[in-house]
């Protein structure tokens, strides 16, 4: 999707939203349009990819293969995308995403709206005190004006 002007973001359908806003994150977007379950994306960290010369990767003939084996355990790594094409989240917006990072056992979200109730950042701030997860809150401007690259580490 070609950039929209600020203006237009609100009027394009949800789907194509979702799919803008993950991907301009770096993240892969679901497939699906429903059904599923409070996760639009998922951001596949490059820390997590095993290193060339690792058990991971054998040599072969042609060079470099991966190796065939089952453990996969590096795909695990990854940190759901949640986007609302809402002017402001409030705090039952974070409550629900805080729910599928519980039920998804991951330590990191990242949350994209428009801008975001005091109480929806205070509760994100709750969260982060209570269970050590962290949800990064990113509002549409901050993606449009490239000002996420400090919050997506």
């Amino acid at each position: 999707m070609n950039m929209q002007p600020r203006a237009q973001l609100p009027k394009i359908p949800p789907f194509e939203f979702e799919n803008w806003a993950v991907i301009a994150l770096g993240g892969i977007p679901n497939k699906a349009q429903v059904g599923d379950q409070g996760i639009d994306g998922r951001i596949y960290p490059v820390a997590a990819m095993p290193k060339v010369g690792s058990a991971a990767f054998r040599p072969s003939q042609n060079g470099l293969k991966p190796a065939l084996q089952t453990d996969l355990g590096f795909m695990d790594l990854w940190y759901p995308i949640q986007v609302k094409q809402k002017d402001r989240v409030g705090r039952p917006d974070i409550d629900s995403f805080e729910a599928v990072m519980v039920r998804e056992e991951r330590t990191k979200g990242f949350f994209v709206a428009f801008d975001y109730s005091q109480d929806a950042l205070d509760e994100i701030g709750r969260f982060f005190k209570q269970t050590g997860k962290a949800i990064v809150a990113l509002t549409v401007k901050e993606i449009l004006d490239e000002q996420i690259a400090m919050k997506l580490v």
